[in-house]
Order: structure tokens, then C-alpha cells, then sequence
């Protein structure tokens, strides 16, 4: 039963103004329910009001809501009001009774309800939101060691408050408007739970051992009031039941032939039902099911006396291709399942198989969890511990943190996507490489990665590999020749040949489409045009011009507009060229973590989804590095050469296609060959020798390359000659049609009559692609799948080549 007629109320201003009462939405954040009742300005729009919006945060706030329980969840035995997360410090108080208090907004908590404490009507639940720099500023003067500095805003809350991290303003922040806001409130939903009697509280499945032709498996279940009752577990598919038994605690079992779970590309996803049902006197008084799987996994960090970092799913290596997640709203953290579901979406056509919950980031739901399992997305879970120094000295700090983790790994250890359990983000890095060994007297938060996290991973998780932090490894953390890096900063990083990387980004920076700017920060860019939207631009959002466009050569800064598209392009190349290093010139790479997914505000400079969830050029550039078999033209001195590779669990055969061509599509030169690759191959097959000399117009001419797999064509590039932005194409109109395959999905055909050096496609509405801003000799047909309707005006697509000064327009529907 969901607790949502909810109002907030607030002393005022530092406590000191008169009260003010809106209608509050839960979960959610204060700060969405003040702004709904215009109270506020809207914290995103400008530098200036985020900083007008910080009272919020430093103000105590008291949610409550009237509610009537049914006589016949009254009779029952077990009453538990639960709360899936406050943001943070806060106290429960019901019908005038004090329940408990909260300090962790990673954390649920659970009240077990006496008799009598509830009645059928006017039931009285009120939270008791506490601002949060009142509850840490006793802390302010032991953290001086720390160089945190003494604003709840700043370092110094990330350290102390158990809440979002990369949320804080740390010099940037996800809302990259010179400041940062800290959402506070009930921001997941408040439920009450009513059981007849004994219930399962918790349970532990996991998958001991693989064999020839079984899998060894246990469960562990914990049983509230159980009071003589006989708890029974069955696993079962669609086929009927494979194993039913009696247990008291915990129970070992043999399944003969079983169907194995798989990430993504690599088999199937299947899934059981677990049923756990407690009896008493022959009679069902509760009953829990749950879909598990059977999978092992393992990381192999040396393979013939060399050095890895590779995930091994059932005895057999993986290459991962994966997304660092960012929380969907900066303020409230979460969204509503809508949005997860297009998530996953555009996660599955993207090609991802593993998606890293990291450090800076929130504890996911099980819906979110559940979808990895169904899609075969591999989770890399992190401790929530990010960029920063930590108070491990604090007793009560660490106790609170302890019990986080407990509740983190529990939430997640039975879901067969788990792959990694991660201590957290960048602390040995900080150590190693920030300075902090000449400004701190010691490594503050240690302790936490070193002596707290690994014996609650390995007590609760002990099948699951374990590393304390991301980055680690060798002589340094940022080290491509042991463990994982972050490899970021400069493209000369991305030469190194990391064993696995998990996060990338290149100086190059990007903002949310303007669609996306004018639905969150109401910023309408076609306003901001002339000679002086730049200084319109900085005094809106404290952002600077950036004129450095290494990927590109792209300088295009007529308008706002046409300036957002610039960086959008200079990013997507930017990612293009690093991440074909990882994956065409890096043999021993294993494994490529994307940095970030989504943005996690509207102006946050990484990532390849929007802040509104639209897929943008850098998404379409890493869905290209993410197929099964790729092709990479690259110059050797004066030899043009291809790479082929093959990420698939198969072996991969294509008919690979090269020629010399010029930008009317004369071809001077051309070869084919059909190479085969076996899986994780990577293998050099073809050499033009002395080619390059032979491209007289370095600006006109190009090498372009296709594959293609039993006819259709799966993989197309172009090696320029000069600059990208230098290329001087010949442009023509395309030929475009369209066909309606299903309810909401569409075909649209291109075809083209010169080479195109990118291909734009946009919508009128929220959609994805199979493909988009792709280079292409003829064309090609592109897959459409509506993901959010904007308006009531039909599909169109506006298509154009880049740099021709027209475009063209088709209705699909």
C-alpha cells in the first residue's frame, strides 16, 4: 500500500521566515514541489537562480500525510511501514509517536509496526526533514585534516552527507552552472506491508560451481516470526520444476543439464522462478517469487603469465562493452519507470552488455536490476564513494557507511547480471595522482575501501569478484598494464593499450539538444544569435566559449544553435577516434566502459543521451564501436591498411570492401577479400601499399571501406586525408522513402549519389535509430522506433549530408 497524498511544510528561509505548505509529490524533491507551486524559480534555467535555490536545502522540512488502513490489513500480524529512501536526515513520527530517525539516503527503512500503532482511519504520518548542514556542522572543525572545507554545498557535505555524491560542487557539478543544488525530501516511494504472519526477509541464491552437465546452487533464506512454520522452495521455467525441497536456513543442490544465464551477444538470458512459501498447519500464509539465474563468473587477471583484466561468464571470456550510468534527474535522483524502460531501450540497441553503477552515482531499484537480468546487461557495482576524502576516523560516519554497503550488496547479489562488486571511485587515484600525498597528513577514507567493504562483500557475496577501487593498479592507478584505468584527459591516453577501460572521455565537451535546454532550463537558443550571445550565453550559465576543435576542425559560431551542434560533432569524433584505439589497436584490451550514458543534468559536459533521454551524435558513434564485427581503415606512413574485429562468441566471416575514391564518387582504386575471424580475433587484412602518395587532392579524395555479412551490409568507414572539417564534399539530393513495419516502428531508405561524409538525421520527435550520422558511399536503410511522441504532428525527418547547405524532409506516417 503506497503512502502519496502528501503536503510539505517549512519553518521558512534558515528557519526564520514565516511557514510556507505546498502539495508535495512522493518521492520526489522539495525543491520540484516549490517550484510547481511558484515558489521558486527554476533551479536549472540559470547560475543565478540555482544559486537563489539553496535556502531549500539548508531549510527543515516536515512532509505529512492522512490515511486509512482496511480492518482486514489491520487483523494482520506484521505491519511495516518502509521507506525506500529520505534524502537524508530526517525523523518518523506516527499518529504522534516517533518511529525512528533516517541518515542515509542510500539506505531503506523498515518499522515494524505494533499492535494498536495503526487504525482503520485519520492516521497521522509525518517526516521530519532535517536541513542538511544543521546536522554536520558539529563536524566541521575534526574535518579540517581533510581539506574539504566547511560548506554542505561543497566537499564538505560530499564527505559527511550519505546522499547522491556527484551531486555536490566540487569545483563542477552534473548541473555545470558554476554552483551545485542539493536535493532533499522523500525521493523514493513510502509503502505499508502487511503479512498474516511468518515472511521471508531475506534470501541468498547463488551458483557454487559449474560441472560437466550440472550446476551446484545454494540458498539461504531468512525468515521473520517464523514461529514453527515450514518454508519450502521450488525452482521452475517454463518446462516445469527442476528442483523442490524443504529447508530450514540454508540448503546446496544439484541441477542436472541446466539453462544458463548469458550477457548479451554471447546466449541466452534464461531465467527461473524461485518460489519460497512458508506453511503453517498445511496452510500457504506467505509466498515470494523471484527470477534468478544460474551463472558463474570470475575476473582473470593473468592468462599465460601476462597480465589481464577479462570477465569470464560460465568458463568463458567476455568482451565487455559497457556504459558508466548516471542517475536520471540531478535533483530527485530518480525518474518514473517509463523512463528506465527507454533507458533500457537504447541500451539494447546501443549493444552494451555491462553497465557500471559507480561510485558517484545511487542504489538502483529492483525493477532496474530485473532489467539487466532480462537483457543480459552485466552490472558493475560500486560503493558509493566517489572523487573525495572520507571521515573513516568518524565512528558513527563509518557504522552508517557499513550498514549502507550491508543494504547495497544485498539489494543486488542475487540478480545474474551482478558481475563486480567495486569499493568505489577515484579515492586511490586521488592518493596517487592529485596531489593529495603532499596536502593531506594522511589517506582519509582508506580505511573504508581496505578494512569494511571486502569482509561484507565477501561474507555476503564471496562468488563475486571483488576490487577495492576504480581505478587501480600498478605503480599508479591509472596504469594500462595492470588492473583497469579511467583513461581520460587526452587522446594520447587512449595509445597505451589499457588492459580494460572504465571510463573515457577526451577534454572534448558537449551540452544536452536544445529541445532538451528549453524543456529543463526554459533557454529558448534560437534567441541567442548575433555578435553578442556569447557574453548572453556566459551570463546565463557562467559556461565560456570553447574554441578548441582537435577532431574536427569544426568552428561554426554564428549562433548558439549552430554551436551546440559543433560540439555534438567534435565529441562523437572525439569518441570515434579514442574508442577505435581500444578496440582496432589495442590487442590487449578486453573490455571498454563508455563515460557516461546519460547526462546527469542539462549542461553536464560528458555523455550520449541527453538529460531528456534523446540519443545523440557521440550514442550512434559508440553503437558503431559496439557491433559483433567491425572494420578500421588507418594510415601506416605512406600504406593505407584495414583492421577487421570480431567482438562476437562466434566465429565471423564478411566480404570486406576498399577503395580509393574522390568526393563525386570517381573510384581510382579497389580491392575486396573475405576474411575470417574467430571470436575476440583482431587481425590486420588489408595493406595498400604507398596509396596515401597516390591521393593527389587530400581534401577531395578519401578511403572508404564496407563489410558486409551474407549480403547485408553490417559495417561501413571513411579514412579522410585531411582535417574532417576540411573535406570538401560534393552534394546532392538524396533519394528517400519510407515503410511502417509495425506500430511505432518505421524503415527509411537513403540513398545517396556521392559519397556523404556524415548523414544527419533529426526528428521531430523523441526517436531511435539503428543508425545515424553515419558516413556512407550509397546509403543505406536505417530502422526507426518511436520512443516519445512530443506532440500531435506527424513523423518527420529532416536528413541532410553535413556541410551542404540544404536538407530535405519525408513523413513517415
Amino acid at each position: 500500500m503506497l503512502i502519496n497524498d502528501w503536503i510539505v511544510s517549512s519553518s521558512g528561509i534558515d528557519r526564520s521566515a514565516a511557514t510556507l505548505s505546498v502539495k508535495a509529490s512522493v518521492p520526489g524533491a522539495v525543491q520540484y514541489d516549490l517550484l510547481a507551486a511558484g515558489v521558486i524559480e527554476n533551479p536549472y534555467a540559470s547560475t543565478k537562480a540555482a544559486l537563489a535555490a539553496e535556502w531549500v536545502a539548508r531549510t527543515d522540512w516536515a512532509y505529512k500525510a492522512e490515511f486509512g488502513v482496511s480492518s482486514e490489513d489491520l487483523s494482520k500480524k506484521h505491519k511495516i511501514l518502509r521507506f525506500e529512501g529520505i534524502d537524508t536526515f530526517s525523523e518518523i513520527w506516527l499518529n504522534g509517536e516517533l518511529l525512528g530517525e533516517t541518515a542515509n539516503a542510500y539506505r531503506a527503512y523498515e518499522y515494524y509496526l505494533s499492535d494498536g500503532a495503526l487504525k482503520e482511519s485519520g492516521n497521522i504520518l509525518e517526516v521530519k526533514v532535517k536541513s542538511h548542514d544543521s546536522m554536520i556542522a558539529d563536524k566541521a572543525e575534526a574535518a579540517k585534516a581533510m581539506k574539504v572545507g566547511d560548506k554542505a554545498e561543497g566537499l564538505f557535505g560530499k564527505s559527511h552527507l550519505r546522499r547522491y555524491q556527484r551531486s555536490f560542487y566540487s569545483g563542477s557539478s552534473l548541473l555545470n552552472l558554476g554552483t551545485g543544488v542539493l536535493g532533499i525530501g522523500i525521493y523514493r516511494p513510502v509503502q505499508l506491508v502487511f503479512h498474516k504472519g511468518a515472511h521471508v526477509k531475506d534470501f541468498s541464491f547463488k551458483t557454487l560451481e559449474l560441472g560437466d552437465g550440472y550446476a551446484l546452487c545454494s540458498l539461504s533464506v531468512e525468515v521473520e516470526g517464523r514461529d514453527g512454520a515450514i518454508l519450502h522452495a521450488s525452482l521452475s521455467d517454463s518446462e516445469g520444476i527442476i528442483a523442490d525441497f524443504e529447508l530450514d536456513t540454508y540448503h546446496e543442490f544439484r541441477i542436472k543439464n541446466p539453462k544458463l544465464w548469458w550477457p548479451a551477444g554471447w546466449g541466452t538470458q534464461h531465467l527461473y522462478e524461485l518460489t519460497l512459501a512458508l506453511k503453517e498447519n498445511g496452510k500457504a500464509i506467505s509466498q515470494e517469487k523471484s527470477e534468478v539465474g544460474i551463472r558463474t563468473v570470475r575476473l582473470v587477471e593473468k592468462q599465460d603469465g601476462r597480465n589481464t583484466f577479462q570477465f569470464h561468464v560460465n568458463n568463458k571470456p567476455i568482451v565487455i562493452q559497457g556504459e558508466n550510468h548516471i542517475p536520471l534527474d540531478y535533483i530527485k535522483v530518480y525518474r518514473d519507470e517509463a523512463e528506465y524502460d527507454k533507458l533500457f531501450m537504447l541500451l539494447k540497441n546501443q549493444g552494451a552488455n555491462m553497465l557500471r553503477l559507480w561510485g558517484g552515482g545511487a542504489v538502483e531499484s529492483q525493477s532496474f536490476y530485473q532489467r539487466c537480468d532480462r537483457l543480459g546487461i552485466l552490472l558493475w557495482q560500486e560503493m558509493f564513494l566517489h572523487s573525495c576524502a572520507y571521515p573513516d576516523y568518524d565512528e558513527d560516519f563509518t557504522k552508517e557507511f557499513q550498514a549502507e554497503c550491508e543494504f547495497v550488496i544485498k539489494q543486488v547479489r542475487n540478480h545474474p547480471s551482478l558481475a563486480l562488486i567495486c569499493g568505489g571511485n577515484e579515492q586511490r587515484e586521488g592518493w596517487d595522482e592529485w596531489g593529495w600525498k603532499a596536502t593531506h597528513e594522511r589517506f582519509f577514507g582508506e580505511r573504508l575501501i581496505t578494512e569494511i567493504i571486502p569482509p561484507i562483500a565477501k561474507r555476503l557475496a564471496p562468488e563475486i569478484p571483488f576490487i577495492d577501487n576504480s581505478p587501480h593498479g600498478g605503480v599508479t592507478c591509472q596504469s594500462p598494464v595492470i588492473g583497469e584505468c579511467h583513461n581520460w584527459g587526452n587522446f594520447y591516453n587512449s595509445t597505451k593499450d589499457p588492459l580494460f577501460v572504465t571510463e573515457t572521455c577526451w577534454t572534448s565537451e558537449s551540452y544536452s539538444r536544445p529541445e532538451t535546454l528549453e524543456k529543463w532550463m526554459g533557454l529558448k537558443v534560437d534567441d541567442y544569435v548575433g555578435p553578442t550571445w556569447p557574453e548572453q550565453w556566459a551570463k546565463t550559465t557562467s559556461l565560456p566559449l570553447l574554441n578548441r576543435m582537435p577532431y574536427t576542425n569544426w568552428f561554426d559560431y554564428k549562433s548558439l544553435r549552430s554551436y551546440l551542434h559543433g560540439l555534438e560533432l567534435e565529441q562523437m569524433r572525439a569518441d570515434y577516434s579514442a574508442l577505435s584505439m581500444f578496440r582496432y589497436e589495442s590487442p590487449s584490451n578486453t573490455g571498454v566502459i563508455y563515460w557516461s550514458f546519460t547526462k546527469g543534468g542539462p549542461l553536464f559536459q560528458f555523455g550520449c543521451v541527453d538529460y531528456d533521454g534523446r540519443p545523440m551524435m557521440p550514442y550512434y558513434a559508440v553503437k558503431r564501436l559496439f557491433v559483433p564485427f567491425g572494420i578500421y581503415p588507418y594510415r601506416d606512413i605512406s600504406d593505407i591498411c584495414v583492421i577487421a574485429s570480431n567482438h562476437s562468441s562466434s566465429t565471423q566471416t564478411a566480404e570486406v570492401y576498399a577503395a580509393l575514391i574522390s568526393a563525386d564518387g570517381t573510384i581510382f582504386r579497389e580491392d575486396t577479400m573475405e576474411p575470417v575471424l574467430g571470436p575476440g580475433e583482431l587481425a590486420r587484412v588489408m595493406s595498400f601499399p604507398d596509396l596515401y602518395k597516390s591521393a593527389r587532392d587530400r581534401t577531395n579524395q578519401m578511403f572508404y571501406v564496407s563489410a558486409r555479412q551474407e549480403g547485408v551490409l553490417v559495417f561501413e568507414d571513411i579514412f579522410f586525408f585531411c582535417p574532417f572539417g576540411e573535406h570538401e564534399g560534393v552534394y546532392k539530393e538524396l533519394a528517400l522513402s519510407s515503410e511502417k513495419l509495425e506500430e511505432n516502428t518505421w524503415r527509411l531508405d537513403i540513398k545517396t549519389q556521392t559519397p556523404v561524409r556524415l548523414v544527419e538525421i533529426e526528428f521531430n520527435h523523441k526517436v531511435m535509430l539503428s543508425d545515424n550520422y553515419f558516413p556512407t558511399l550509397h546509403g543505406k536503410q536505417v530502422e526507426v522506433t518511436m520512443l516519445e511522441r512530443v506532440s500531435d504532428a506527424p513523423l518527420t525527418a529532416t536528413i541532410k549530408a553535413l556541410g551542404a547547405d540544404f536538407s530535405q524532409e519525408i513523413v513517415l506516417e
